[in-house]
């Protein structure tokens, strides 16, 4: 019994056409889920402004007095030569439309945790970021600064909303100055996720003047804030 020669061309035909369209599916398939599934180097949506809080720590320089108290008494303020402050800030991304993040608009505000001296203080500047890994980020940064230094009086002051009797309306007066200067301070940011990070910060703060001419306590107190400082801080990024 014979077996014509040509009867297996269309059965080979048709096994290797089966197998061409299984290569197609296959390619199609991996393209599609290729193109669904994105790579771990997406690129990243640039966060359009930052905020943070956190502790640091500043020369504060003032010598000991004497402060009236509300009783006509007088109480002693301790000298010091630093202080610690609570520290927060307000970031803004000047690049947001341009996809950039290397320079921003930052507003630090430090509140001097100095007893019975209060101070308050603004530094508002500009930042520029240089990226050091794919989660480091060095900060350059130059800033004003205004502080407002204010020590008591020993007087006592009535809101003028209050009633004629002693209640909550009464309060301690203060003698306050305000100081200006200016300063620059270098961060190490760390990205922890997406919009949490921490911040390391150092730098050096130069006011034009120290805060005095209280009329208050000893002749000649005056209180210094122009010196280095250094901040650790946690913030988020939207």
């Amino acid at each position: 019994m014979s077996i014509p020669t040509g009867g297996g061309t269309p059965m080979r035909l048709t096994a290797v056409m089966r197998s061409l369209g299984l290569l197609v599916s296959l390619g199609l398939s991996s393209s599609a889920l290729a193109q669904e599934v994105p790579g771990d180097e997406a690129p990243r949506r640039s966060p359009q402004l930052a905020v943070e809080v956190g502790g640091s720590l500043a020369r504060m320089n003032h010598p000991s007095t004497f402060v009236p108290t509300t009783r006509n008494m007088t109480r002693e303020v301790e000298s010091r030569a630093s202080a610690v402050r609570l520290t927060g800030g307000l970031h803004f991304n000047l690049r947001r439309g341009a996809g950039r993040n290397d320079l921003w608009w930052v507003n630090g505000v430090d509140w001097y945790l100095g007893d019975d001296v209060d101070v308050l203080a603004f530094r508002p500047g500009l930042e520029k970021r240089f990226v050091l890994a794919r989660r480091l980020t060095l900060g350059v940064a130059a800033y004003g600064s205004a502080a407002e230094v204010s020590v008591p009086t020993g007087q006592i002051n009535q809101d003028p909303g209050g009633g004629p009797t002693m209640g909550d309306s009464f309060y301690e007066g203060r003698a306050r100055k305000w100081i200006f200067g200016a300063g620059g301070m270098a961060s190490l940011q760390f990205a922890i996720t997406r919009v949490l990070y921490t911040r390391l910060q150092g730098g050096y703060t130069q006011f034009f003047k120290k805060a005095e001419d209280f009329n208050v306590g000893t002749e000649g107190f005056a209180v210094s804030l122009s010196g280095p400082f250094a901040a650790a801080l946690v913030g988020v990024s939207f």
